[in-house]
């Protein structure tokens, strides 16, 4: 660490967040870092329930009201930065708690090389459902040098000068954009061996289950398109294996009903759909997880596609139409559920 620690600007972003705000930022103020080098901004996309009351009675929290029809992440995080004078800025969602340790540790590991900085992210409720279960699992990354970010990093405010910050059109996929863009820049991404911050997906739903997947296929393709020219096609892998895993298993049943080979074209096909299965040990080892819970993520990987697939396609059909996906503001917002959820789209 520094003799002289820095300044640093914690920018949170939320959309009617009142069951989560307060402790998140309580979890600002509890850091193990002295509390007058920390300024905090929340910035709110348009909410109806009580979060702007709730931020703007800690006594500090700058509150910035964007009131938009549209709000995307992009648009509220670069609110915040720009508002902010600190050399580090620590972004978060209003669903997370931070670390008590974590400023410590990823200031020591920022360096010229490494002006981005994140850890290990961890669900709060993992034994509530398989949904948070199944997060549970996908928060496992890898350490040391990564291709991007989630909602929770610290970064120098040069970089984001540099780069512009956060795309504001984007519904998601903001973040990991922004980190190949930095990378591109010759920076690295650097992820430690600490705890970073604790999430709370609250998914209780198959349909919540669905839209997550629906809006991560949508991401993929629209990000794998806007670098397809570049020497990393960010996201091309990853949009090409779910548009043939969607679709080879189909099109073999169809195949085989076409040509009266009825039986393989579906024995075929189910082979292809349960391919998942044939990793479990691999899965096992990775999550460290009881064996029904990887047979049930197995299942997941397997069938998870054909949401991300939908999503993929709403990309295509609203590039054709001029209607792209949409996050629900304040304007179109009905009345309020109490979910929390940090990013609704409307379709």
């Amino acid at each position: 660490m520094p003799a002289t620690l820095p300044e640093i600007g914690v920018v949170i972003i939320g959309v009617n967040v009142e069951r989560y705000l307060a402790d998140c930022i309580r979890s600002v103020h509890s850091a193990d870092y002295p509390r007058e080098l920390l300024k905090i901004v929340y910035v709110d996309g348009g909410s109806r329930d009580a979060s702007v009351r709730i931020a703007r009675g800690f006594e500090g929290v700058e509150v910035i009201e964007l009131n938009d029809r549209h709000p995307t992440p992009g648009r509220g995080r670069n609110a915040g930065w720009k508002t902010l004078a600190a050399p580090l800025i620590q972004f978060m969602d209003a669903d997370t708690v931070l670390d008590p340790d974590w400023f410590q540790r990823a200031c020591a590991a920022l360096d010229e090389s490494n002006p981005a900085v994140c850890g290990h992210r961890r669900e709060r409720y993992p034994q509530k459902n398989v949904y948070h279960r199944f997060t549970e699992m996908e928060w496992h990354y890898e350490t040391g040098p990564c291709r991007y970010f989630g909602g929770e990093v610290l970064v120098r405010r040069s970089v984001l000068e540099a780069t512009g910050g956060f795309d504001e059109d984007l519904v998601a996929g903001e973040d990991p954009e922004l980190s190949y863009r930095i990378r591109r820049n010759g920076w690295q991404i650097l992820r430690i061996d600490a705890p970073m911050s604790i999430h709370d997906i609250n998914m209780n739903t198959f349909r919540q289950y669905l839209k997550r997947a629906y809006r991560s296929g949508y991401a993929y393709v629209e990000i794998a398109l806007r670098f397809i020219r570049n020497p990393e096609k960010m996201w091309l892998k990853e949009s090409i294996r779910i548009t043939v895993k969607a679709l080879l298993p189909v099109c073999l049943v169809v195949a085989g009903i076409l040509t009266g080979n009825t039986w393989w074209g579906i024995l075929l096909g189910l082979l292809i759909l349960v391919r998942p299965l044939f990793n479990l040990r691999r899965m096992k080892h990775d999550f460290q997880q009881p064996w029904r819970y990887v047979l049930l993520y197995a299942g997941h990987t397997a069938l998870v596609v054909y949401p991300q697939f939908g999503g993929m396609m709403r990309y295509f059909w609203g590039r054709a139409t001029g209607r792209p996906l949409q996050n629900k503001g304040l304007i179109n917002q009905g009345p309020m559920t109490g979910s929390g959820d940090v990013k609704g789209i409307t379709d």
